[in-house]
């Protein structure tokens, strides 16, 4: 039985959007078709998956699936959305009140969505989106991070120098970047040159690395550095791909991060860092735990789980039921 006929998504370049590469990768899993916004209105059957994060898209595309969810209520055309983020519009409470099933992408996400006293989300992630297998063994101690290069945050770099300072590490750390489909890319060369005064020689710059690649330098480091603006979370699929990789994680962690990530078990948190985390025997130890447990709680095969499970629990008649008694009302905000 197929869990979706289709996903429709928000974003559609996987070699910028992490977004895209999720989507991309959970069709070819379900083995299904992944088509942007504009083809909505030629969806005939359903389940659909709406899998977005509306807050990067242009007022023309929000139009565009506006009235999207318009032909999929008038056709009675069931669709479950994946939020992987929640901004409160207009289009997103659209899209809640006319669905299916709400998967949160995390947990910040599930309060908020559960704030809004409508449909109660599941809880999912998103799984590692690196799963490249070849790569160049080398055994080197560096530090690595790979992120896109509008979200570094500057301040916990300048953090990070200050320990390995303090506790006479000597380590070099290489960044390598990538440009987000939506966002404004803003001046990376600012960036770089705040970093580079911050670490001086000790910071490399490798660009915008292949999947393969990534690989080639999480299998040579002993420590992965990911921060980011508020926390952790279950969708940042970077933290998952150094995980899964056996390798250890430095981040920084609030109370949305995932309960199941614990400082000096399978990750370290920035805030709790002590000398005696950069050891290399704790950081082999964390990673081991790291691949483990991102395969119990981060896998592709889980997530594929939950959607089939959830699916499973829905009525198909009073589902078409309510879908038949939202179909006659007009659409928010109208």
């Amino acid at each position: 039985m197929r869990l979706f006929e289709c996903i429709i998504t928000s974003h559609t370049n996987p070699n910028l959007s992490g977004v895209a590469r999720f989507n991309h990768i959970l069709a070819q899993r379900l083995g299904i078709r992944c088509m942007g916004l504009e083809y909505i209105q030629s969806v005939k059957k359903g389940p659909v998956l709406l899998s977005v994060k509306l807050r990067d898209v242009s007022v023309k595309e929000l139009g565009i699936l506006r009235r999207g969810v318009e032909h999929l209520r008038t056709n009675l055309i069931p669709f479950d959305l994946f939020f992987h983020s929640f901004s409160g519009l207009d289009i997103e409470y659209e899209l809640v009140e006319n669905c299916r099933t709400i998967y949160a992408g995390n947990t910040e996400i599930t309060c908020m969505l559960e704030e809004t006293g409508r449909k109660r989300p599941i809880n999912a992630w998103c799984p590692a989106l690196i799963t490249a297998k070849e790569t160049v063994h080398e055994a080197t101690l560096n530090l690595f991070s790979f992120g896109m290069a509008h979200k570094l945050q500057i301040n916990y770099y300048r953090m990070l120098k200050e320990l390995l300072d303090r506790y006479r590490a000597d380590y070099t750390i290489w960044v390598s970047t990538a440009f987000h489909e939506k966002a404004n890319f803003g001046d990376f060369d600012s960036i770089s040159h705040e970093l580079t005064e911050i670490f001086g020689q000790r910071i490399q710059f490798l660009g915008f690395l292949s999947d393969s690649a990534v690989n080639y330098f999480l299998d040579r480091t002993q420590l992965f550095i990911a921060f980011f603006e508020k926390g952790i979370r279950t969708n940042n699929t970077s933290v998952f791909a150094a995980m899964n990789r056996g390798c250890a994680v430095l981040t920084n962690c609030d109370e949305h991060s995932p309960r199941w990530m614990k400082h000096r078990v399978n990750i370290l948190d920035i805030h709790k860092l002590g000398p005696g985390d950069i050891s290399a025997s704790l950081l082999e130890r964390i990673g081991r735990r790291a691949r483990k447990d991102a395969g119990r709680f981060a896998s592709w095969e889980g997530l594929v789980e939950l959607f089939r499970k959830q699916t499973l629990k829905v009525s198909p008649h009073l589902y078409r039921k309510t879908l038949s008694r939202t179909a006659n009302q007009p659409p928010s905000g109208s």
